[in-house]
């Protein structure tokens, strides 16, 4: 289970620290800073960040604005604005690029973690037609990339597809199992298994999905994920077969 990564573009170094400590104190994790829009490009391609915050005024030739414009037209990366300018000229020119949040400082932590939730919300939804809020349960979950976002006491928590072992069905909720974590999700197993389709995800019984790189042995009618042993349908069998290699 990984921390929503966000990349920080501030150019007044004491409101960037500011801002770092904030982010952290809510969970997050600062993958990178910038002072400008040239270093900005260079990190956001290095960092591949989920979330970019960044001010308007900026140092160099390019603006936040003119930075947001060309992370639009390189990165799917959605980014929130975080500036004292809030003019009307300023405005119009912001809703042009389609910003995921707009905070006015000086800010405060609920602004924060509210913008960045909603943004990480509507961003997933945005990703994938497909993908649909969940309402009910312990858990909601969204699929971004190579990750899904899933919904746990109110806050939005990255789990990596690679770390997801498997999941098991609860009559209309799916619990999705890590190393060290159960997720509940308020969605069934077949909707979990749809958006979640093809490798390293197989469905092997009614009730179960797996993530074939996390399995570590097999036997007539089971297979193991570590210390844990999985029942396999008759019907799902052949599939999984074609998935493992033998000698």
């Amino acid at each position: 289970m990984k921390q929503v990564r966000i990349f920080i573009v501030e150019d007044e170094p004491l409101i960037a620290e500011d801002l770092a400590a904030s982010l952290e104190e809510l969970g997050y994790q600062v993958c990178g800073r910038a002072e400008n829009a040239l270093d900005a490009m260079a990190g956001i391609a290095t960092e591949k960040p989920d979330l970019i915050l960044m001010d308007i005024n900026l140092e160099g030739d390019l603006d936040g604005v003119q930075l947001a414009e060309k992370v639009n037209g390189k990165f799917r990366t959605p980014f929130i604005f975080v500036t004292s300018h809030a003019d009307k000229g300023t405005i119009e020119r912001v809703k042009q690029t389609r910003p995921a949040g707009f905070i006015v400082k000086p800010f405060d932590e609920n602004d924060l973690r509210s913008n960045i939730e909603i943004a990480l919300f509507r961003y997933a939804n945005h990703l994938d037609a497909s993908t649909t809020e969940r309402t009910n349960g312990d858990a909601e979950e969204f699929v971004i990339a190579d990750s899904v976002f899933v919904k746990e006491k109110g806050r939005l928590v990255k789990v990596p597809f690679s770390e997801i072992r498997y999941a098991e069905a609860y009559d209309n909720y799916t619990k999705l199992f890590t190393a060290d974590h159960r997720f509940t999700v308020s969605a069934t197993l077949k909707a979990v298994a749809d958006r979640l389709a093809g490798p390293p995800f197989l469905r092997v019984h009614r009730s179960y999905l797996v993530n074939v790189q996390h399995i570590t042995a097999l036997e007539e009618g089971y297979v193991f994920i570590g210390d844990q042993h999985l029942p396999v349908g008759k019907t799902f069998r052949d599939e999984l077969m074609k998935h493992v290699r033998t000698l």
